[in-house]
């Protein structure tokens, strides 16, 4: 046992040196994939940028001034130089020549935002479910729970997000957004701004400090829709894993054996079958919260919710390959560090694991 500290450590650094070479790799990837979607004319971003102007020589000498007619490993040198620097280079049309790195540290905390919830709610959520469907197999509340995670896995997202915006936003219509006048509020009541200083960057905690109640509504009403949505579908893996842990565990010896003894049968579950069930449920959990974190592409647009997501779409689609290469980088870091945490974790939750 002396050694597991020991050999954690090296495990750790082990796997952050490796991290290296793979983020060299998706950057490689990424960029070719995005020089060649400009040098196929699959995106234009010059349109983008220059909007209606034909203009031969102004569209000439901006090809000039961003390097199009340079040699590719010309240009990947650059970006690698200038990258490993910290320079992320500028966005090109989304939001124009603003650093990609100030770019992603204003998004990323609206989609922490949105996520927050959901990676709160759906592991309580799917464990209960999980555990009331395995105690009671084969009964009304397990088809219940099973019915549930087959929709939430069998419908694709964005259905779902339509489905329940055109629920919400046109069969129930007292319930919608529009219903409450803003700019009338913001009319009537002077000196308060719809927009409270960006000191955080997270609008409800800006809200908050800059005594805003108008703009915090405003951002936990534009919140509810997206989290419900993403709570119902991210229940369906988790439940179905956690039940089926939950089945394998109660037909062990030691349960039986409990059981025999007399013990409780509320303790048996609680005190014996649910740590041993969420062993596999843990890593599951743990290593989805990373992916979490960086928010759902189909949510994001469908709800036209500005987070990384939406911006990782719209950078695709105008050809702003800089905000994208970042985008990407930085999923792959975050993605990176979250399997670290959970192996890491799950060496804790499960003391017979370790790592050489």
């Amino acid at each position: 046992m002396a050694k597991q500290p020991k050999n954690m450590i090296k495990y750790i650094i082990k796997r952050i040196l490796m991290m290296i070479p793979m983020l060299v790799l998706v950057l490689t990837l990424s960029w070719l994939l995005s020089y060649l979607m400009v040098q196929q004319n699959l995106v234009n971003p010059v349109a983008g940028r220059l909007g209606a102007t034909l203009d031969p020589d102004i569209i000439e000498a901006e090809l000039r001034r961003i390097g199009y007619y340079d040699p590719w490993f010309v240009q990947l040198a650059i970006y690698y130089k200038n990258f490993f620097t910290g320079n992320w280079g500028l966005s090109y049309n989304i939001m124009r020549d603003k650093p990609v790195i100030d770019l992603i540290s204003e998004i990323f905390p609206r989609t922490i935002e949105l996520m927050i919830i959901p990676i709160i709610l759906s592991p309580i959520l799917a464990v209960k479910l999980g555990i009331a469907s395995a105690t009671h197999k084969d009964k009304s509340k397990d088809v219940g729970v099973r019915t549930i995670a087959i929709l939430g896995a069998g419908f694709p997202i964005f259905w779902i997000a339509d489905m329940i915006q055109r629920f919400f936003g046109y069969y129930v219509s007292n319930f919608t957004y529009e219903s409450f006048d803003i700019p009338a509020f913001f009319a009537n009541t002077p000196g308060l701004s719809p927009t409270p200083p960006r000191i955080t960057g997270f609008r409800i905690i800006d809200s908050i400090l800059a005594n805003n109640q108008i703009y915090l509504i405003d951002t936990i009403i534009h919140l509810i829709l997206p989290a419900i949505c993403i709570t119902f579908v991210s229940l369906a893996s988790m439940t179905r894993q956690t039940r089926s842990s939950m089945l394998d565990v109660l037909n062990q010896d030691y349960i039986r054996t409990a059981r025999a003894k007399g013990v409780l049968e509320h303790d048996v579950i609680n005190k014996h079958a649910i740590r041993n069930a969420l062993l596999p449920v843990s890593n599951l959990i743990v290593g989805g919260t990373a992916t979490a974190l960086l928010g759902s592409f189909f949510i994001e647009v469908t709800f036209n919710y500005k987070g990384y997501g939406y911006y990782m779409v719209i950078s695709i689609l105008t050809g702003d390959y800089l905000v994208t290469l970042g985008l990407l980088v930085f999923a792959t870091i975050i993605i990176l560090t979250g399997t670290l945490v959970a192996d890491v974790l799950y060496t804790i939750i499960d003391p017979r694991i370790t790592y050489t």
